[in-house]
């Protein structure tokens, strides 16, 4: 029998959530409830009393759903994480008719660029924590519509000072499908053993990051094809539209909301104004204590926030290289970024490469045995990723000139979207590994909370540092930025499980 055979074999005998040595009839669960639940060979029988708290059927947990049903779900989540992150640089083109409109400065022109990326951290903080006392469901249907309302306000703007403060509440509102997402796709799917969970984990960083690198290119074309600039505005909000039919159709996916829900059919509601204060307070601070407790999620928070900041330079410099140098037009310089795209999806071919040659047998034992793999393992590719980012930002420093052809220096921004979505994906499914399903949401909305605050402000003054030192050298700059963190997943490789043993939240699954 082929390995991979015998991995979907034994990946189909795996009863998810709950692990072979959780067979027995009492399962102590983290939230320090009993809960009874039936052993694998009584799985077909009906259940016909339960002396528990509360009951828990195989049904109800969601991991033990079709694999039709997650995938639809997952489909979706993938549709708004792309919408999210799409409306970020969505605007890049339309910089100079802002100006034109408002009588503005280049750097008054793109604070809305920044306020928007400011929104998305800020979001991811705060609606985290809501999904982890009220449910995921329910966080996006209360932020999709409003996401649509300020988009459309946004477009709608006479000055600067409303279009910025409306750019703000978007990037707040469309936030949860940067974090709230990934909790779902943990909510439905052991990403550490379960290959379908890996993947659609893997495609829903991919949604991040390509949105942000099809923004310019899109706003290019809408430009060129001389629509109003405000269609920068009312493209994205049809496509929010579309997140709020999504957000009325998802199921809720959070176990423990599940389990709380049906504990008050049993039950009743037993909620008092004490116990909704630690609800939700309790969650609310939780990403900012896990940035300052946990070894690995302060430092992966300051690595995504460079990572970040140099996107959010890489995309002005980039721009100013095929204008200023190539004399190209705003459209030409948008479509330069397919190579950014094209390099985002080799990625995919380079991970699952890297998933065969090195994690695919871990994986095959943590079956066996009913164990976890390493979450470790996952940080091969990203060991590749952080020494090509720096080449590629050198190559592109040293090659964009007017005496070279302008399809070298696009090279290299395909070989900048490998490194970078090779590393952008790593980082976060390392932690997922660890902090599972539980802590999933709160983990991701403190590396997002990082990640958008800290580069939010690079957009404004990279102009600047561009004009002074040039392309050569404001490019260098970012690589050398890059070359620091080149340590970084050794580090994490080497002295991973020593920093793991320190965790608070650390989870089993």
């Amino acid at each position: 029998m082929t390995p991979a055979a015998t991995e979907n074999q034994n990946e189909h005998h795996i009863i998810s959530f709950y692990k072979k040595s959780q067979w027995e009839n009492n399962v102590r669960c983290q939230n320090q409830v009993i809960l009874e639940v039936r052993t694998a060979e009584k799985f077909s029988q009906p259940l016909q009393q339960l002396d528990g708290p509360f009951l828990v059927l195989h049904g109800d947990n969601p991991r033990d759903w079709s694999n039709l049903k997650k995938s639809m779900i997952a489909i979706s989540v993938l549709y708004t994480a792309f919408v999210a992150t799409f409306g970020t640089p969505i605007y890049v083109a339309a910089v100079p008719d802002a100006m034109t409109a408002f009588d503005i400065s280049q750097t008054t022109a793109v604070v809305p660029i920044s306020c928007h990326a400011f929104g998305l951290g800020l979001g991811a903080l705060l609606f985290t924590a809501f999904s982890e006392v009220f449910g995921r469901r329910i966080v996006y249907r209360i932020t999709a519509p409003l996401a649509l309302i300020f988009t459309l306000i946004s477009g709608s703007a006479s000055d600067i000072t409303a279009m910025s403060i409306a750019r703000t509440l978007t990037g707040l509102f469309v936030s949860p499908a940067l974090t709230v997402g990934g909790g779902i796709i943990s909510d439905i799917w052991d990403i550490s053993l379960e290959k379908s969970g890996t993947t659609f984990a893997v495609l829903y960083v991919m949604m991040i990051i390509v949105g942000t690198q099809t923004g310019p290119m899109v706003s290019a074309a809408i430009i060129a094809y001389r629509l109003s600039w405000r269609w920068v505005f009312w493209l994205p909000a049809i496509l929010i539209g579309g997140t709020i039919v999504i957000a009325f159709c998802l199921p809720e996916t959070y176990h423990p909301q599940l389990k709380r829900k049906h504990n008050e059919k049993v039950k009743g509601t037993m909620i008092t104004r004490e116990t909704l204060t630690r609800l939700l307070l309790t969650p609310l601070g939780r990403p900012l204590h896990m940035l300052l407790v946990e070894p690995t999620v302060l430092p992966t928070g300051l690595v995504m926030a460079v990572m970040q900041s140099v996107v959010f330079s890489y995309f002005t410099v980039y721009t100013a290289l095929f204008k200023k140098v190539y004399h190209h037009t705003p459209h030409q310089a948008g479509m330069a970024f397919g190579a950014l795209v094209i390099g985002s999806v080799l990625a995919l071919p380079t991970l699952a490469l890297f998933d065969r040659i090195f994690y695919r047998k871990h994986r095959i034992a943590a079956l066996k045995t009913g164990t976890k793999v390493p979450p470790e393992k996952r940080l091969y590719p990203a060991m590749l990723g952080f020494i090509t980012l720096p080449i590629s930002l050198f190559w592109l420093a040293w090659t964009g000139r007017a005496d070279i052809p302008a399809i070298v220096p696009t090279i290299s921004a395909g070989l900048f979207g490998l490194s970078f979505v090779l590393n952008m994906l790593c980082l976060p499914i390392y932690n997922s590994d660890i902090f599972h399903a539980t802590y999933c949401s709160s983990m991701l909305g403190a590396l997002m909370f990082m990640r958008y605050c800290v580069g939010a402000s690079f957009p404004l003054f990279t102009p600047i540092i561009l004009e002074r030192l040039g392309f050569a050298w404001t490019t260098s700059i970012l690589g050398f930025a890059t070359v620091a963190l080149i340590p970084v997943p050794w580090v994490f490789f080497h002295y991973g499980p020593h920093l793991r043993s320190k965790s608070q939240y650390a989870t089993e699954g």
